[in-house]
This record gives C-alpha cells, sequence and structure tokens, in this order.
C-alpha cells in the first residue's frame, strides 16, 4: 500500500514538473521609469498620473508653542506632453491650511541618468476659526526647481532643490487685514526621493525634505512674526496610483 502511494505521489510530481516545464516564463519587463512620479524622464504623451500620500512635518517651537507633527495630505499629479515637457500639479492640505500648485517641467534623460527643470506657481488658502481665532491668509508663492535622477530597473533616487519666492502674502483677522507683504525670497528646499517597486506596476515612495524658510505655509494664519530662517524637516511617503 505504501509503494503503491510513492508511486502514485511520484507521478503526480513528475506530471506537475512536466506541465510547468512546457509553460513558458514571462520576461519581467517592470521598468521603474514608466510609473515613476518625481524621476526626471520623458512622460508619455497625453498620460495623466496620480500619487497621494502623507507629510510628517514638525514645526518649529517658536511658531507651536508645543512640537506637533501636523500631517500633510498630499495629491500629485502629472500630465505628459510632446517635445519632453509634462504638466505637474500638487495639491497639499491640512483643511484649516491649503495650498494648489501648478507649473511646467522639461525633462532630459541619458542612460540611467535624469535632468528636470520646472517652476510652479502657488495658492495658498488658510481659514483658522478655532480655538477663538478667526484669521485667514491668501497667498501666491514661485517655486522654481531643478531636479536630478539615478535609476534602476526597479528603484529609482531623485534630488530636487527649489527656491521659495513669495509674490504676494495678506493675513486677515476678521475684516482686517494683518500683514501684508510682496515679493520676498521666503528660502529654499532641498528633498531626496527614493521610489521603489513593491509589487506588478504599484510604487511607494519615501521622501526627505529640509524646508528652510521663514515663513512656513501652514502657519500662516498664526501671525508669525519672527525675522529668522528655519529648518523644517518633513517626511513625505506616497503610492502611484
Amino acid at each position: 500500500m505504501i509503494s503503491r502511494f510513492i508511486l502514485l505521489s511520484c507521478f503526480v510530481l513528475g506530471a506537475l514538473t512536466l506541465l510547468s516545464a512546457q509553460e513558458p516564463v514571462r520576461p519581467d519587463t517592470f521598468d521603474i521609469t514608466n510609473p515613476s512620479m518625481h524621476f526626471p524622464h520623458q512622460y508619455k504623451k497625453w498620460k495623466f498620473q496620480v500619487s497621494a500620500g502623507l507629510s510628517m512635518v514638525r514645526p518649529p517651537k517658536d511658531i507651536l508653542e508645543s512640537a506637533i507633527q501636523a500631517p500633510l495630505v498630499n495629491i500629485h499629479a502629472t500630465f505628459g506632453l510632446p517635445w519632453k515637457l509634462s504638466v505637474e500639479g500638487d495639491l497639499t492640505t491640512i483643511v484649516v491650511s491649503n495650498q494648489l500648485a501648478l507649473g511646467p517641467r522639461l525633462s532630459f534623460m541619458q542612460h540611467n541618468y535624469g535632468v528636470k527643470i520646472g517652476w510652479d506657481v502657488g495658492y495658498v488658502y488658510g481659514v483658522l476659526r478655532q480655538f477663538g481665532f478667526n484669521n485667514s491668509t491668501r497667498a501666491w508663492i514661485h517655486y522654481p526647481n531643478i531636479s536630478l535622477g539615478y535609476k534602476l530597473k526597479k528603484m529609482a533616487f531623485t534630488l530636487k532643490g527649489e527656491l521659495v519666492a513669495v509674490a504676494k502674502v495678506s493675513t486677515r483677522s476678521g475684516e482686517n487685514e494683518v500683514t501684508g507683504s510682496r515679493n520676498f525670497i521666503n528660502g529654499a528646499t532641498a528633498a531626496l526621493y527614493m521610489e521603489q517597486r513593491l509589487y506588478k506596476n504599484t510604487v511607494f515612495v519615501i521622501g526627505l525634505k529640509d524646508n528652510y524658510l521663514k515663513y512656513y505655509w501652514p502657519t500662516w494664519m498664526l501671525f508669525s512674526t519672527f525675522n529668522r530662517f528655519y529648518h523644517i524637516p518633513e517626511l513625505y511617503f506616497s503610492w502611484v496610483l
């Protein structure tokens, strides 16, 4: 009885091995370039791509009495155009303060290296009517930027730097304008993004960003008057949808 069972098992295993050997193995053609959101490359013409994620930020204690980690919800989108051009849009929000940015990109890629140059214009709108406040902020900001990238087959690294130039900002308490400024350099940012394939065409993004700024836009409603620059660290992660 045992010998028959062994013979039957060997026959079944042999048949399965033969069948699996006859099935063609599909090559893995995945390339991180196509689903990447940050690595500089020529996006497919007329293709729309979106990622969604969160940013964890620790504002300076000078601005907030306690060190609060504020999760910022982020939606990032790219639309491919001809001639190595694309348009990127970005929405970041913590409900009481929101920023919508939009701008063109020009990308160049050679082998595994890429360069991307862009200019975003951001609009900030914030309203704080809790905890005894009745404050609002409106601002226009320019973000000239450049990205340098290097990729492997399933992973990409991108270093991005941008200048933060405020065109106009107005902060109000009720109907009264408390602060108003135009045309000043607010600082700069530097960020490193790593994009990694998880499975199939799903890509996960991790980013580390240093905001070197005088005024951090999500906290403008608090009427910060400290005339100094701050290093504001930011941890970012998202999924390319």
